[in-house]
């Protein structure tokens, strides 16, 4: 409630004055005025304070904004981050003082964002640019194809890297965290098209394509290509996959329709996961799986190792 009334006062003053200076520069309306000076005085100079007050935080604040986001005259060290003269910075703050108390140059620890006039280098990679909106990540902007972390990332993407409070303005310590690949990427057994990107996991690598490709082919399964995921250790050698058939297929006694979630896990095996509305159905006994279940076989044979709850295996039903 406060708050509208205020901000129908500020309507009402940044409409009343230019009114208020229209109506003084008509003859009829000004000698109405002079007949009540108190009253329209005091108008005026209600009208007049809130524009003034409004207009000075108006001007205060792009100024602020404009300190916020300064040119850098000359180069600078930020702890272990080099900075080149020519950058763009967006700042956070431009206190003297960090949030511990500590001297801070111009508040460039408060480092949100730059945009570098040359290929700059940061993390033994070329980049462009630089955002940075605070743990638990920061994103570089490669300025061509390069390797990073031994991933194929792609020119003019952003490179994703984890961070903390402690590492934040310490490359060295920043840990890679995913990055778009470079188109066609040759890579687990499969090419990769345009788009497709590398997240870090833990431990592992998930791979997952871009674009509209339709059908990929893994161990004599066809899966619905973009909602393909395979997985990597540090060495980039696969070590498992998930996504969707993209036909209906039959497996040892089972078959399963179109879309059913299929992955590999450990060696040798398949888990399949049919949704609610298309149930997987054995051609040998006519069971119908159910709602709510998956099936693990082995994969040279289909022999079925075992059936289990979604529930028991961290996955949601569908």
């Amino acid at each position: 409630m406060l708050y509208v009334t205020v901000l129908n006062v500020v309507l009402l003053a940044f409409v009343g004055l230019p009114a208020l200076l229209i109506a003084l520069c008509v003859p009829a309306w000004r000698r109405q005025m002079l007949r009540q000076p108190r009253r329209f005085g005091a108008l005026g100079l209600v009208c007049l304070s809130v524009v003034g007050a409004m207009s000075g935080n108006y001007w205060l604040d792009a100024a602020n904004d404009r300190a916020r986001k300064p040119t850098l005259e000359h180069d600078v060290q930020v702890e272990g981050l080099p900075l080149p003269a020519g950058t763009r910075l967006h700042l956070s703050t431009v206190d003297p003082l960090d949030q511990y108390d500590q001297p801070q140059v111009h508040g460039l620890p408060s480092l949100i964002a730059a945009e570098f006039v040359a290929p700059h280098r940061i993390k033994g990679i070329n980049v462009t640019a630089l955002e940075m909106f605070g743990p638990p990540y920061v994103k570089l902007r490669l300025a061509s194809d390069q390797a990073v972390d031994g991933w194929p990332c792609a020119n003019d993407t952003w490179v994703t890297f984890e961070i903390d409070e402690e590492t934040r303005l310490q490359p060295d310590r920043w840990r890679f965290e995913s990055c778009t690949l470079v188109a066609n990427t040759e890579m687990g057994g499969l090419t990769w098209p345009s788009g497709s990107y590398v997240h870090r996991y833990g431990e592992e690598y998930e791979l997952t394509p871009g674009g509209k490709r339709e059908r990929v082919v893994l161990q004599r399964v066809a899966l619905s290509g973009p909602t393909l995921t395979l997985k990597l250790d540090k060495q980039q050698k696969a070590v498992g996959w998930e996504g969707q058939l993209n036909d209906r297929i039959t497996f040892g006694d089972w078959q399963y329709p179109r879309l059913t979630r299929v992955r590999e896990d450990s060696p040798h095996t398949l888990l399949f996961s049919p949704n609610k509305s298309n149930p997987a159905h054995n051609l040998r006994t006519g069971e119908m799986l159910k709602a709510g279940h998956s099936i693990l076989q082995r994969s040279s044979d289909g022999a079925v190792l075992w059936i289990k709850p979604n529930t028991g295996l961290g996955l949601a039903d569908w």
